[in-house]
C-alpha cells in the first residue's frame, strides 16, 4: 500500500497473476528536489505478473517491472528503472533511476547501482557491489569539466563478485567475471576474468563457468582465439 496516494503516479498492472505487495511499499514515489532531464512527472509505473514486493521497499514514478520479478526488503528503485522478466533485487539495494536491468538477472543485497546503467541479461552482482557514472568529482566545483555522467554497460552473462567497484563510462562484455573486490578501471573483453585493485585480466573463462544462454558465443569466440 502506498504512504499518499493523492501525490503518487498511476500504477498500471499486468492482467493475470499473483502479486504480492507487502505492508508499507511505497510504489509510485514523485516528490524529487531534483528533476533530471527528461523526467516527466506522474509518469506510470508499470508492474507485470507474478510480482513480490517486499516490505520497506519504494519504487519511484516512470519505472517499470516485468513479470516474475522479485525485489527485496527496504529496495529504493528511483525512477525509470526498468527490470526484465524472472529477475531478483536482494535486499538494501538503491538503483538511481534511468536504468535498465535485463532478464533472469540477479542482483544481491546492498549494491549501489548508478544512475544511466545498462545491465543485460543473465547477469549475476553480488552483494555491496559499488558503481559510479562521474569520472571527476563536481560537487561545488565548477571549473571542473567532464564528460557526460554515464555508469557502466554490462552484458549478458556477467558475473561480479561482492564488494567489487566499476567505474563510469566501463563497458563490460558478455560473459566476464569480476573477482570479489575488485577495481574495474578499464573497459572488459568477452569471457575473460578480471581480479585486483585495479582489475587485471588473469584468464579466459572455462566453459562451465558461462551460463548456458552463451554457450553457443562461447565455442565461436574460443575457436577464433584458437586459430590465432
Amino acid at each position: 500500500m502506498a504512504f499518499d496516494e493523492v501525490n503518487d503516479a498511476p500504477i498500471e498492472w499486468a492482467e493475470g497473476g499473483n502479486n504480492n505487495v507487502e505492508d508499507h511499499v511505497h510504489i509510485g514515489y514523485n516528490i524529487l528536489s531534483k528533476l533530471r532531464e527528461g523526467y516527466e512527472p506522474n509518469s506510470p509505473v508499470k508492474i507485470g505478473r507474478d510480482v513480490h514486493i517486499r516490505a520497506g521497499t519504494v519504487i519511484y514514478a516512470g519505472c517499470e517491472i516485468g513479470n516474475n520479478v522479485h525485489i527485496g526488503h527496504n529496495v529504493v528503485l528511483r525512477e525509470f528503472t526498468k527490470i526484465g522478466d524472472n529477475s531478483s533485487i536482494g535486499s538494501g539495494v538503491v538503483c538511481e533511476g534511468y536504468t535498465r536491468i535485463g532478464h533472469h538477472t540477479t542482483i544481491h543485497a546492498q549494491t549501489h547501482l548508478t544512475a544511466k546503467m545498462n545491465i543485460g541479461n543473465y547477469v549475476f552482482i553480488g552483494p555491496k557491489v559499488t558503481t559510479m557514472n562521474d569520472k571527476r568529482i563536481r560537487y561545488y566545483r565548477p571549473d571542473i569539466k567532464d564528460s557526460e555522467d554515464c555508469g557502466a554497460t554490462i552484458c549478458d552473462g556477467v558475473a561480479i563478485g561482492g564488494g567489487a567497484v566499476i567505474l563510469p563510462h566501463i563497458f563490460i562484455q558478455f560473459g566476464v567475471i569480476i573477482g570479489a573486490g575488485s577495481v574495474v578501471t578499464k573497459d572488459c573483453k568477452a569471457f575473460h576474468v578480471y581480479i585486483g585493485v585495479p582489475a587485471k585480466e588473469v584468464r579466459f573463462v572455462q566453459k562451465e563457468e558461462v551460463v548456458t544462454y552463451l554457450r553457443e558465443m562461447y565455442d565461436e569466440v574460443l575457436e577464433v582465439m584458437t586459430r590465432r
